[in-house]
């Protein structure tokens, strides 16, 4: 996996992780004081926004605590963390919290479609579950632990004990309840890409047939924040959920080994940041001001 002379790359990318998780608290610290400024103007809106503001500090701050490595070691995958923290409590505590993007993304889009008061509720139900799927369901059982010692041995000496992972083949063939627990973690991430998908199609099919339940101004901003909202959407999806899903479900169809980077998912709560700014709160203020023209010029 991370041979001798791959040592210098991993710490590479180590660096630019460290300069992401940095950035991220100063770029959402300065959103969070944005929403909290504009509350009058966004209304009910910024409680959504605060959410996911509040969510890409927490998720940073726990992968700097954490520093965590994930591994598709051949027919294994492996998590364990070498920050601070390197309890296996520690690294159930990550996966929990970098899969609440999703659920969190979902009430972006529910809120979209319905009202304010679905905020939460999945997001608060979720986090713990998968904490508790994480800690029992991927516990390293004694043959984990013997088929991935020389993978630790060498390139993370000394490290790695508090690990979770699964091994989907032994000497008898396929570990059923291995790929049934991976299968488990990816019917939750499904069934809220479900949710987003339902959402999306049907604010896709109100917009075409142009039915406003409000004014045009309000019609108009809701079609520009959707749009930057399936763009927040992407980034997450394109930046998280892809690689560490490969990751995850790679070793079930064939041997592999995947060097281990997270330059993607600190770089994603920064990104995710930037989209709000200038997209939901950009776009906002600027259609404000140019409604506001429009009636001074065309009452």
């Amino acid at each position: 996996m991370v041979a001798e002379k791959d040592r210098a790359l991993f710490e590479f990318f180590a660096l630019i992780e460290t300069t992401n998780i940095m950035l991220s608290f100063i770029s959402n610290t300065y959103l969070i004081y944005i929403i909290l400024k504009s509350s009058k103007e966004l209304g009910g809106y910024r409680f959504l926004l605060l959410a996911f503001a509040i969510n890409d500090i927490y998720f940073p701050l726990i992968h700097f605590l954490t520093l965590p490595v994930i591994c598709s070691y051949r027919d294994a995958f492996i998590m364990f963390s070498k920050g601070i923290l390197t309890s296996k409590f520690s690294i159930c505590l990550f996966a929990a919290t970098f899969s609440q993007t999703m659920p969190i993304m979902a009430h972006l889009f529910i809120y979209r479609l319905i009202v304010l008061k679905w905020l939460n509720i999945g997001g608060a139900s979720s986090a713990p579950y998968l904490s508790r799927h994480c800690w029992f369901n991927y516990h390293s059982d004694d043959e984990l632990q013997a088929y991935v010692k020389p993978f630790l041995d060498s390139d993370f000496p000394g490290e790695g004990e508090g690990h979770i992972g699964a091994l989907y083949y032994n000497d008898e063939g396929l570990r059923f309840s291995a790929v049934l627990t991976t299968m488990g973690f990816n019917s939750i991430m499904c069934f809220w890409s479900v949710i987003i998908f339902t959402c999306s199609v049907q604010i896709v099919l109100f917009f075409r047939l142009g039915v406003t339940a409000g004014s045009r101004k309000t019609h108009q901003m809701q079609r520009h924040m959707f749009r930057t909202l399936v763009l927040q959407m992407i980034v997450p999806i394109v930046c998280v959920y892809m690689p560490c899903a490969g990751i995850i479900n790679f070793p079930i169809f064939f041997p592999i080994s995947v060097f281990p980077n997270f330059v993607t998912l600190t770089l994603f709560p920064l990104i995710d940041a930037i989209i709000t700014l200038l997209g939901e709160l950009g776009g906002y203020r600027f259609l404000l001001l140019a409604f506001a023209i429009n009636d001074i010029y065309f009452p």
